[in-house]
Formats: structure tokens, sequence, C-alpha cells
């Protein structure tokens, strides 16, 4: 009998102490899975950001990249107007220098010889016979680096003002292109301007006198021989 009550003892011990390992098993279990699942939460939070990071990155790169080369495009821009800057700068530099010397020459120049060519009516097309007369006036150019030519365009009393002075400047310019291209006289020793309606030769109330009136005048002055000598013997002798 008491050994029966023994074995049943043990038995519920036994027991008491299985089932208390159970429960220990499963608080261990819910208490790692309390902690293990924000970790896992916080994790997948991590993840996205992270993706999201690698994206934004991803975004500012390229975002870099663009304005790097938008930079790039625009130093190149930057580059070139510098270098038109410098060219027109150079050629403004060449072309002031001309002007000077002819401005501090122009009292050394005398007139050599005139020439008058006359045009039609609202026109200002060179006819053969004004060509025949600027073929002359440029045979008498001898030293070509020691002249000016001086054109003077005209008009008669029709028209407006405005008008006769732009038709006044187109004469005087068609001149000074034939003489250039036929010529080849420099463009920088010519000098053109269209006077319109003033200085008239000849009665503007008569066909006649406005056919006088319709005319470009040019003048060669060439620089003094005495001057352009002294000028030879100076440079010889330095």
């Amino acid at each position: 009998m008491k050994s029966r009550i023994a074995l049943i003892s043990v038995v519920c011990l036994l027991a008491f102490l299985g089932s208390s390992a159970c429960a220990t098993k499963k608080y261990a279990r819910n208490r790692i899975n309390e902690r293990i699942t924000p970790l896992e939460n916080r994790t997948g939070e991590l993840e996205e950001t992270s993706r999201r990071n690698t994206q934004d990155i991803g975004r500012i790169s390229q975002d870099i990249t663009d304005v790097r080369g938008r930079a790039d495009r625009a130093q190149v821009q930057a580059d070139a107007a510098i270098a038109r800057a410098e060219e027109a700068s150079t050629r403004a530099s060449s072309v002031e220098q001309s002007l000077s010397d002819i401005r501090a020459n122009l009292d050394r120049y005398a007139l050599q010889d005139t020439a008058k060519v006359n045009f039609k009516f609202d026109s200002f097309e060179l006819t053969p016979e004004t060509q025949s007369a600027l073929d002359r006036l440029a045979s008498q150019i001898k030293d070509r680096s020691n002249f000016i030519l001086e054109i003077e365009g005209f008009a008669d009393g029709k028209g407006t003002d405005q008008y006769n002075n732009e038709l006044t400047a187109k004469r005087a310019d068609a001149v000074r292109r034939y003489m250039a291209e036929h010529h080849n006289i420099p463009l920088f020793r010519m000098h053109v301007i269209g006077l319109g309606k003033v200085r008239p030769v000849a009665d503007n109330s008569t066909e006649e006198g406005r056919a006088q009136n319709r005319r470009v005048e040019i003048r060669l002055l060439t620089r003094n021989a005495n001057t352009a000598t002294a000028k030879t013997q100076t440079q010889s002798s330095s």
C-alpha cells in the first residue's frame, strides 16, 4: 500500500514537472515572439527606407549629371562668346588704328583728280558710261598705298529728304562696290556718304537740271609726294 502511494506520488510529481516545463517553453516562445516581431517590423521599415534612399540617391546622381552637362554646355557657349568678343575687339582695334592713321595723315593729302557720274531717275544702277568714268579715275591711282577716295551721292529735288538720303547712299555705295570689285581698291580707302538733295549743281525745276543733280562725285586724294619721300627716307635711315 505504501509503495503504491509512493508510486502515485512520483507520477504526480513528474506530471507536475512536465506541465511546468511546457508552460515555461510556451512563455519563453511568447516572450521571444514579442521581441522578434517588432524587430522584424523595424527591419522591414529600414529596408523600405533604404530602398527609397537608394532611389533618391539615384535621382540626385542623375540630376547632378544633368546639371554638370548643362554647366559644361554653358561653359562652351561662354568660351565661344568670349572668343568672338576678343575677335571683334581685335578687329575694332585694327579698324580704329587704320582710322587714326587716316585722320593723322589727312592734312598730307592733296586733290589729284575728280570724276562725276550720273544716274537715271529713282535708280542707283551704274551705266556703261558711269563704269568707263570710274575706270578712268582708277587708272590715275599709281601708288596704291598713298591715296583715298571721297565718294558723295546726290539727288534731284523730287521726293522726301529721308528717301533721297537713302537713295544717294545707295548710289555712293554702288560706286564703292564697283571700285572694290573691278579695281581691288580696299574699302578702308573709300569714304562714302549720301547727301540727298543738298548742293545741287543745276536748276531742279527743269528735267535737264534734275538729271545733272542725280550724281555721285568722286575725289581722288593722294599723299603729298614730298611727305611720302621724307617718310621713306626716315624709315631707311632708321
